[in-house]
């Protein structure tokens, strides 16, 4: 009886502390939301405005009509539906290799006994901490030697060493975590390696699938170094490579720049909001550590 009421007589405390607690959250999470909208607002209004309505205000809203045009200049002068097409394939190249030679590598480190397979993965896995440009200076000149400078598949090929270690992280990881006996089932019914792989192995690992497809998409999208330095002729520049000329060539005006850096972020943006439960669905699943 007496604890009871001592039970009672805590639960105002403890019901004080659960909400409290949970302000703080919503208020910790409402500045992160901020803080990464906001960019993408100020963007949005001042690609809207005149370069003299900027100028006057540039954090308020437009107070004149909208400068749709800055868009159209985007599209008509600087060309940036080619360079989406640009960036497009080089993504989703990049992307297709990393999916078809990730699965398969991660399938054989997660469910396949073979001789050194610790040694291999963790050779594979040391290579994450090698940075990008310390390589980058030999894989030009192996490049340059079989002529694979100043082509989309030099660039896909750089993409693949790099982005391949990570993919092969996040798929093992989320791999692991399917039932041995279910592959033991497959094999059972007549399935071989692939057929183990495409029946089993891809539906209940497609949530560690899907995240590394979208955050191998954003990632290559939004590469600005590796195709700068590949990619010579101006007709096979990605989009990013593009925009960072914007500063020179469209300096003192504002309103074009953000135009054509809010148009850049829309399919990395839109890619994000149509695979959003899978890249929840794969972290909540392991796919990330």
């Amino acid at each position: 009886m007496g604890l009871t009421v001592m039970a009672k007589q805590h639960n105002p405390t403890q019901k004080f502390w659960r909400t409290f607690g949970r302000v703080v959250i919503f208020i910790i999470l409402l500045i992160l939301a901020i803080s990464f909208l906001y960019p993408l607002y100020y963007m949005l209004i001042n690609s809207l405005k005149s370069l003299s309505g900027y100028y006057v205000d540039p954090f308020g809203l437009p107070s004149e009509k909208l400068q749709w045009q800055n868009f159209a200049t985007m599209i008509s002068q600087f060309k940036i539906l080619k360079l989406f097409g640009n960036s497009f394939i080089i993504s989703f190249f990049t992307v297709l290799g990393l999916v078809a030679f990730g699965t398969v590598a991660s399938f054989s480190f997660a469910k396949v006994d073979f001789k050194g397979k610790g040694g291999v993965y963790m050779a594979i896995l040391a290579t994450l901490f090698v940075p990008a440009q310390v390589t980058m200076i030999p894989m030009y000149i192996s490049f340059a030697k079989v002529g694979l400078v100043d082509s989309y598949f030099g660039v896909i090929l750089a993409y693949w060493a790099m982005f391949l270690p990570e993919t092969i992280m996040l798929m093992t990881a989320n791999f692991k975590s399917i039932p041995n006996e279910l592959i033991e089932a497959a094999t059972i019914d007549g399935c071989g390696y692939f057929g183990r792989l495409r029946n089993v192995v891809m539906p209940m690992g497609w949530p560690a699938i899907s995240l590394s497809i979208i955050f191998f998409f954003i990632c290559s999208w939004n590469d600005l170094f590796t195709p700068m330095v590949l990619l010579k002729s101006m007709d096979k520049r990605t989009v990013m490579v593009a925009l960072s000329s914007l500063i020179g060539r469209y300096t003192g005006d504002p309103p074009y720049q953000y135009a054509g850096l809010l148009m850049s972020a829309i399919p990395a943006l839109a890619v994000y909001a149509v695979f959003q439960k899978s890249i929840v669905k794969g972290m909540s699943m392991g796919a990330i550590k």
